[in-house]
């Protein structure tokens, strides 16, 4: 579920964030395949006061109590992972508003060209990589962190995210060749595996509640050697 806070002290505003966003998330959005919840608050004391936990925060950067630079301020301290994309009417306090948590500035009232350029780089940025397949004159955007499995099935190949499925013409030598080696193993001729949801029960790996594929014995060794790789990088990384 990604959650988004919107702070303004203009009704009108929020409103315009509100729909705006909205849109985007049933347009072009709607490839990265997150679930939204949005949250809408009218002054940056009644925000600091929440205890809920933001994936992007659209921030007013002139209020009347706490003003958006103070609440940048807080949330930099306290709520480190929270992306903030500052709106203004006011480009003279930009030079203030700049901060490693701030990833773009947008003018109200907001337009939506500008609007999908700046979500596209924070909804890139929470995802990761991303891979742009075109299938029947179509362009389908996958997260790579995402993607839970890859399954053959005759000419198709099927990618397996957490909300959904997708059938495309590709074969597993493609998905082998664009997917990162450290974070994807080859657990049967038929599956590929993102090892973040990869869970084993002795010979099997546990893909869905009903779904589970016996890790081929070929390349078992391989696998596994893989597997603990990927969990040591995890931990060098924490």
């Amino acid at each position: 579920m990604l959650k988004i806070a919107i702070c303004d002290d203009e009704a009108i505003y929020r409103e315009n964030t509100e729909k705006v966003c909205n849109d985007y998330f049933q347009g072009d959005g709607k490839a990265f395949g997150d679930e939204v919840a949005m949250f809408t608050f009218s002054s940056g004391k009644e925000l600091m006061d929440s205890s809920e936990e933001y994936d992007v925060l659209f921030l007013d950067v002139e209020m009347p109590d706490s003003d958006g630079i103070c609440v940048k301020e807080c949330f930099e301290k306290n709520r480190k992972k929270t992306r903030i994309i500052f709106l203004t009417s006011h480009e003279e306090r930009a030079f203030e508003a700049f901060g490693k948590n701030v990833m773009y500035f947008l003018r109200k009232p907001l337009k939506a060209q500008e609007f999908k350029k700046a979500m596209d780089k924070v909804m890139t940025d929470i995802n990761g990589a991303v891979l742009e397949i075109e299938e029947n004159g179509e362009i389908i955007i996958l997260p790579i962190r995402k993607i839970k499995y890859v399954e053959a099935q005759d000419k198709y190949t099927v990618v397996f995210t957490e909300t959904k499925s997708q059938m495309v013409r590709k074969t597993m030598k493609f998905w082998e060749e664009q997917l990162p080696k450290q974070d994807f193993g080859r657990i049967h001729k038929s599956f590929l595996v993102n090892f973040e949801f990869f869970r084993k029960d002795r010979d099997e790996v546990v893909l869905e509640k009903d779904k589970r594929v016996k890790i081929s014995r070929k390349n078992k060794e391989e696998i596994m050697n893989q597997y603990k790789e990927y969990l040591r990088r995890k931990v060098r990384m924490m």
